[in-house]
């Protein structure tokens, strides 16, 4: 079942735009688009020298989105530019003042957002462990895996290519290990290249939110994409989060990035609760010598600086890589490993920060 978003973007894709080939979509002709019941409102910005096709984009935008089940009705207004349409979707400047909160997840008692500089760190890795430690420990923990273009946590799970079903009027959440999770991975084909703009991840990102029937619990951990861009400034506006964990690997081009996370979440009013370095070091598992391919302690000397925990490090090993790539987790599969026991006391030490700052 493919989910109404998938089936929107499909519709969208195949209005054309422009003369090179793109359509509505990857020209940038819509700006927004929320559902209220079964009425589509949708803002497009379509400028002065396309004027000519305006009321033929429009027709085929209202016939296009009416032949998915569950649209009935298309409000479509059009704009010259996208400054005639942020009273529509505000857009946050470079430096965004603190979001109005919303109240996503409150039934929830710690929302955690574990969040990256950069790419290929680790942190769905270390979001997903650090989530089954915390079950393990005895504490009701969900995850939402907010990284609408690369999401892992279907695949780290073993429940990839799985479809989403509803439950009543939202969308029931998959369950693995005992820990309940949605995730953008099992609303789309895994093959298929997202392009969304702001609007659209931001409107993905409420759906998830307001749309899923959250069971509620001890901890939602929330796997962000890397970066500081719409999908942190969205979790920002519309969940009253805890605060922030930071991933990073020892080097400093890693953690350059992850000070700029860290800043970011300043702007935005979010503490950040600490830092885990991610590939710490590898441990030879024939002789024992540890060999810091990435360098050692650059996380923990950074945290210092940055006056935040260091939560603790994550060691390279091949059971950690097999057990993601295979879906199941270290901290399932192997609970009494020495990585295994390194999330334990991690998660031990994140619920002892969360409590005292309360």
């Amino acid at each position: 079942m493919e989910s109404m978003e998938q089936q929107i973007r499909e519709v969208l894709e195949q209005i054309p735009f422009s003369d090179n080939g793109g359509n509505i979509l990857t020209s940038e002709v819509v700006h927004s688009l929320e559902l209220s019941g079964e009425t589509a409102n949708v803002v497009l910005v379509i400028g002065d020298d396309y004027q000519g096709i305006k009321e033929e984009t429009v027709a085929k935008v209202e016939q296009g989105l009416k032949s998915i089940d569950g649209i009935s009705e298309v409000n479509a207004k059009v704009v010259s530019s996208k400054a005639d349409a942020e009273p529509q979707q505000q857009q946050a400047g470079p430096n965004p003042e603190s979001p109005e909160q919303a109240n996503y997840l409150q039934e929830y008692e710690n929302v955690i957002l574990v969040a990256s500089g950069k790419g290929g760190v680790g942190k769905s890795t270390v979001a997903i462990n650090l989530a089954l430690a915390l079950k393990a420990s005895g504490k009701k923990v969900s995850i939402m895996d907010a990284d609408v273009y690369g999401p892992s946590v279907p695949i780290m799970l073993g429940r990839r290519n799985e479809p989403l079903q509803m439950e009543g009027q939202q969308v029931k959440p998959l369950n693995q290990y005992g820990i309940d999770f949605i995730s953008v991975g099992n609303m789309v084909k895994e093959d298929q290249a997202l392009i969304w703009r702001g609007p659209m991840t931001h409107q993905v990102i409420q759906q998830m939110l307001r749309d899923t029937a959250w069971p509620g619990g001890d901890y939602m951990i929330v796997d962000l994409p890397p970066g500081t861009g719409d999908v942190q400034l969205s979790m920002a506006q519309m969940t009253e989060a805890t605060g922030a964990v930071i991933v990073c690997t020892p080097q400093d081009v890693a953690l350059l990035d992850a000070r700029k996370a860290i800043a970011m979440f300043g702007k935005v009013n979010i503490p950040v609760l600490g830092m885990i370095e991610n590939m710490s070091a590898f441990v030879c598992p024939k002789c024992g010598e540890e060999t810091p391919i990435f360098a050692k302690g650059g996380a923990e000397r950074e945290s210092a600086s940055q006056d935040v925990a260091y939560i603790g490090g994550v060691p390279i090993e091949m059971d950690i890589r097999l057990g993601s790539d295979n879906g199941d987790p270290i901290v399932n599969a192997n609970p009494n490993s020495a990585s295994a026991k390194v999330f334990m006391e991690m998660a031990a030490k994140l619920d002892q920060i969360v409590s005292e700052a309360k």
